[in-house]
């Protein structure tokens, strides 16, 4: 990690965990301004800004966009700022800005995308455009080919759709189509000025994954590697998800060591090596997308059957489901892999057997994840499709009532599964682990944590695990260890519900408030800004609830005591999220919950002879 996004980190993590007063993180007084003019200098981003008081402007570059980094005096004043000049015009180009942030993890439901045709077109002539079709926009983002235009809040889509085509648009409701690719290019659009130094790889071996060393002796012919990050998104090392980010010494160095990289064919993967970007950006005009292909079917295997055609930039694999996009260099080659109907599909039996597949042209945003609509179903299919779900959920329930399942929370995001389980299996055997996904729980802390559940083969060892794990520290983490079913509520007249609280862990919670309570018996966090703090001493909550109190650790804090039970744990067994998770599981693995007997001992006794052995059988047994 680079030391830009180590003090970004730093920033948006580690500053709210501290228990003194502090001054407005970075981020909190930082405006992204985009849409800017190359030649733009930093005295007329101060001019734009007077009346704000400006500590610092930075500005990047990356090919034809231009954007600033403008950090204010505070948060207020920052925010004050934006609202004055979002949107606004500045040397014919509208603006764009939006508080400085360190990630990208969606993209609003309001958003729709298009096709951009020229590519000298300015973000402020497709507003324009946009609005001559009868839409009201209100805000326009343009990284060619694409171009991202945002309506007011809770529209209807579908006539504004129809209206923008009938105008000429190539228009596309974005929470249709390919999420993944879009967050892809936006972060492209904008974070690249994140280091200028650094080299992102896509669609790398998983012998990097393993041995860093050997990524970067693979990577050092550009220049002197500062650091290497890499990441394994997913378990299945045919999908081409693995990526690394290479930092090097200079610019330089980074722009030699991508052009060297990309395309270099390692341990069977074809690397894409992208310097400030990540993303790759198809040529809509020579490219062409492969559907219906499996699951397991790479990106090597795909440029290989398409190269026939003619040569490519590149194939992607990455966020693309069952397809596969292929950009040639020219258009002509496109036009030839669109008579392509089958792709090879080896078997045992048969190693020239194929696959049927459509190849269609790639003139806009692609289409992976369409729309869930509801199944038209006849009269009662719906009733018995759901009453065999629940048949099957039941089943599944009652197969695991053979094992002694615990609760685990707050356990670190990053924490291997494996590590886990050989930690908890200190106290006996374990059946199986798993982690139901629960996306308001995950993001309640800075650093993101997560569930699980532990199923125990005996009972003894679930109530060890219970009595000797709740409220010990893993991974820097106090976890909470609770048996999964019965009633596990906290104590009604000792538990405060706490809203509008600093967003912070549950561990930095407790150091901020230990201090100004006595006993603290354990403080659960559901979501990123309520906590139940359960107390020890009723004197403590109504300490606790009077804000106005000398010292109070969180005095703009809400305060309210419990008024009706609720459970120290996320879910129960039954909850529909955990048995739908484990019936898939079970689906793929049948015999996973069959109850499995220990097999006895069959260590040979030791003979160690002598006189003492031969006492040995005569002393009697009661």
């Amino acid at each position: 990690m680079s030391e830009t996004e180590k003090k970004a980190e730093q920033s948006t993590g580690g500053e709210t965990e501290t228990d003194g007063p502090k001054p407005d993180a970075e981020h909190q007084r930082k405006i992204n301004v985009a849409n800017l003019p190359w030649d733009v200098t930093e005295q007329q981003l101060r001019d734009l800004f007077s009346g704000h008081e400006v500590e610092k402007v930075e500005i990047y570059h990356y090919r034809k966009y231009t954007l600033a980094l403008v950090l204010f005096k505070d948060k207020d004043t920052a925010a004050a700022a934006l609202a004055e000049k979002e949107n606004s015009m500045f040397r014919d180009r509208r603006l764009r800005m939006h508080m400085e942030f360190t990630s990208i993890r969606h993209i609003k439901r309001e958003v729709i995308v298009t096709v951009v045709e020229d590519e000298n077109m300015t973000e402020e002539q497709l507003w324009d455009k946009v609005k001559a079709a009868g839409v009201e926009p209100t805000s326009v983002l343009i990284f060619y080919p694409l171009g991202y235009v945002t309506l007011e809040k809770e529209c209807d889509k579908a006539p504004i759709l129809e209206k923008l085509k009938a105008a000429g648009f190539n228009a596309h409701d974005l929470n249709q189509r390919d999420q993944n690719q879009h967050l892809d290019i936006w972060r492209a659009a904008k974070l690249f000025f994140r280091n200028r130094n650094r080299v992102q790889l896509l669609n790398i071996p998983n012998k990097w994954i393993e041995d860093k060393e050997e990524m970067k002796k693979q990577c050092a012919e550009g220049g002197t590697i500062t650091e290497a990050v890499s990441n394994n998104v997913t378990q299945n090392p045919q999908m081409a998800s693995n990526y690394a980010r290479i930092f090097y010494e200079t610019e330089e160095q980074a722009v030699k060591a991508a052009k060297a990289l990309n395309g270099r064919v390692v341990d069977g993967k074809r690397i894409h090596a992208l310097h400030l970007g990540s993303a790759l950006m198809p040529n809509y005009k020579t490219s062409v997308y492969v559907t219906s292909l499996d699951k397991g079917v790479t990106e090597e295997q795909v440029y290989d059957h398409f190269k026939q055609f003619g040569e490519i930039e590149f194939t992607n694999r990455r966020n693309c489901g069952d397809a596969a996009i292929i950009c040639y260099k020219n258009a002509a080659s496109a036009e030839k892999a669109l008579a392509c109907t089958t792709f090879p599909a080896p078997t045992e039996e048969n190693k020239d057997a194929t696959k049927e597949v459509v190849v269609k042209k790639y003139d806009g945003p692609l289409v992976l994840r369409p729309v869930a609509l509801k199944r038209k179903l006849k009269a009662g299919e719906e009733e018995k499709d759901q009453a065999e779900k629940t048949k099957e959920q039941q089943s599944v329930l009652g197969k695991l009532k053979a094992y002694h399942p615990i609760f685990v929370g707050n356990v670190p995001l990053n924490c291997p599964p494996l590590e886990l389980k050989h930690y908890f299996a200190q106290h006996g055997p374990i059946k199986f682990m798993f982690s139901p996904q629960i996306l308001a729980y995950r993001n309640s802390a800075p650093h993101p944590v997560k569930t699980f559940i532990i199923y125990y083969m005996n009972r003894p060892s679930q109530q060890n695990a219970v009595r000797f794990f709740d409220h010990k520290f893993f991974g820097g983490h106090r976890l909470h260890v609770l048996p999964l079913r019965g009633t596990q509520n906290m104590d009604v007249k000792k538990t405060i519900k706490m809203t509008k609280i600093p967003f912070m862990s549950e561990d930095a919670l407790f150091k901020k408030i230990k201090p100004f309570v006595g006993k603290i018996n354990r403080i659960v966090k559901k979501s990123r800004l309520i906590a139940y703090i359960e107390l020890e001493d009723s004197a403590d909550v109504e300490k606790m609830m009077n804000v106005e109190t000398p010292d109070h650790p969180l005095p703009k804090g809400k305060m309210e005591q419990l008024k009706t039970p609720i459970s120290a744990r996320l879910y129960n067994e039954d909850d529909v999220r955990v048995l739908n998770g484990i019936a898939k599981i079970v689906a793929k693995n049948p015999d996973m919950l069959k109850k499995n007997i220990q097999p006895p001992n069959k260590r040979p006794r030791m003979e160690f002879g002598g006189p003492a052995h031969e006492k040995r059988y005569l002393v009697p047994v009661w």
